[in-house]
């Protein structure tokens, strides 16, 4: 009896080490922080990329087509 309740204590050890592990590699994929786009998680890129076109969207340029960059095209 003693025997089975060390393997069940074993075996929860195993599992949760394994379940820290996808946890932290699911966490760097998805909110990853780098100096490099490349580096980054998902989440991240997409939220850097919609701050840009916010910021990039001027007010009195209705004919503006590109939102990577703040012009105003004539």
């Amino acid at each position: 009896m003693r025997n089975i309740r060390g393997q069940v204590v074993v075996e929860y050890l195993l599992i949760m080490v394994l379940m820290v592990a996808i946890a932290a590699g699911l966490t760097k994929k998805l909110v990853g922080r780098g100096d490099d786009d490349s580096s980054q998680g998902m989440i991240i890129q997409s939220w850097s990329r919609m701050i840009k076109v916010i910021g990039n969207d001027l007010p009195d340029c209705a004919k503006q087509q590109n939102f990577n960059t703040p012009n105003c095209p004539p």
